[in-house]
């Protein structure tokens, strides 16, 4: 059995992303009826610490969103050690058909992320 990673999703949160997607690639908007589906970090799991609960969010299905398996390597870039160099806006079908909902996703997202990148690029060594 494969080493679970500190910020893999569990069924339910799949579930409950699949869900809020009514069942459509969170890219392409397809079906994923009878399509291989990923579970995808939407900020990649990568960018967090697993021994700071402030980063537990990277885990939960406001992170997730699940795509058809060409969506996936698109989002990826083919480049699945480092995670995915897709933002969120990218994910356009993330509510369905919701555009307004899915430009909020985005945002908080996007504030999420940047928020989580500047504490790990501060210098705690440097006094001001």
């Amino acid at each position: 059995m494969a080493q679970k990673r500190p910020f893999d999703f569990d069924d339910a949160v799949r579930r409950q992303a699949r869900l809020r997607q009514f069942g459509l690639c969170a890219h392409c908007g397809d079906s994923l009826a009878d399509q291989w589906e990923e579970a995808h970090h939407a900020i990649p799991n990568q960018s967090g610490d697993p021994n700071n609960p402030a980063h537990a969010w990277l885990r939960t299905v406001d992170n997730c969103v699940v795509l058809c398996d060409l969506c996936h390597h698109v989002a990826h870039a083919e480049n699945t050690r480092t995670g995915a160099v897709a933002p969120p806006e990218f994910y356009e079908h993330s509510h369905g058909q919701d555009r307004v909902r899915h430009a909020a996703w985005a945002a908080r997202l996007n504030l999420q992320a940047a928020l989580l990148w500047g504490s790990k690029v501060s210098n705690p060594g440097r006094r001001k």
